[in-house]
């Protein structure tokens, strides 16, 4: 299962990616529309617009470029959120997917813990939650999404959750926003129901960064199923959590 759109295997060049200007910090950006049962088959994702941010330096500066980052991250999320007619009034649920106790796919349930939330306000329009995982919960996350979804009675949802990449280099240094939805599992091929605009009800954004790689991606004859991180995950996570936060704090 490929996760990040541009590791598709095409020239995306030539079906409509653009590319941004390239950024301070080593940042690189594209987008790519994804608008045509053509480019479906070709590309093997969802129809919707995809926003990818790539910064391999990203955890050699500081704050400032986490701040950076942060920004123009949020400006890809507004974008989606102006698409879908979501703002400031619109009540949204933020969902963070993972495993909480699997520090590879915590990311969903860590960037939550950096949200601001005040929970006594009056008319709360924001909403988090972390489902956890069918195994150690026997809930399926989709079942659990979709039904908060209809009672907190939102106007759309946004997803976080930890993505495979084929490359080591983009571990914890790629950002992939989109508003197709995402599939809870799908990084390591445990697929389940998709939580998207058709199956939901609502819009459904989603967030991922790869912080999982696939052991046959690096050596065709190690076991199936074998899932590589690196050893200094905690802290890069912990940067990333932190990006994905400021943006929602300040975009959504």
């Amino acid at each position: 299962m490929i996760d990040i759109i541009d590791e598709c295997g095409l020239d995306l060049e030539k079906i409509g990616y653009q590319k941004c200007k390239d950024g301070k910090y080593s940042l690189s950006s594209g987008k790519l529309e994804v608008d045509s049962q053509e480019k479906i088959k070709q590309t093997g994702f969802d129809k919707g617009s995809y926003y990818i941010y790539n910064c391999p330096l990203l955890h050699e500066f500081g704050e400032e470029c986490f701040e950076y980052l942060a920004i123009e991250i949020g400006k890809g999320l507004k974008k989606l959120l102006n698409k879908h007619k979501l703002g400031k009034k619109s009540r949204i649920l933020l969902v963070g997917l993972g495993n909480p106790n699997i520090l590879a796919d915590a990311l969903g349930p860590m960037v939550l813990k950096e949200v601001e939330l005040d929970p006594f306000k009056k008319n709360l329009r924001l909403f988090k939650f972390a489902p956890n995982v069918f195994s150690a919960t026997g809930i399926n996350s989709f079942d659990v999404v979709h039904m908060l979804a209809i009672w907190l009675d939102v106007d759309g949802v946004v997803i976080i959750d930890s993505l495979a990449t084929n490359s080591i280099s983009r571990l914890s240094t790629s950002f992939q926003i989109n508003d197709a939805g995402m599939t809870p599992g799908s990084a390591v091929n445990n697929l389940g129901n998709k939580l998207c605009k058709a199956s939901i009800g609502v819009p459904c954004l989603s967030i991922g960064v790869p912080t999982l790689l696939l052991a046959g991606k690096v050596k065709p004859d190690w076991p199936e199923g074998l899932i590589l991180a690196p050893k200094d995950i905690h802290k890069n996570l912990n940067n990333v959590a932190k990006i994905i936060a400021i943006a929602i704090n300040q975009y959504v």
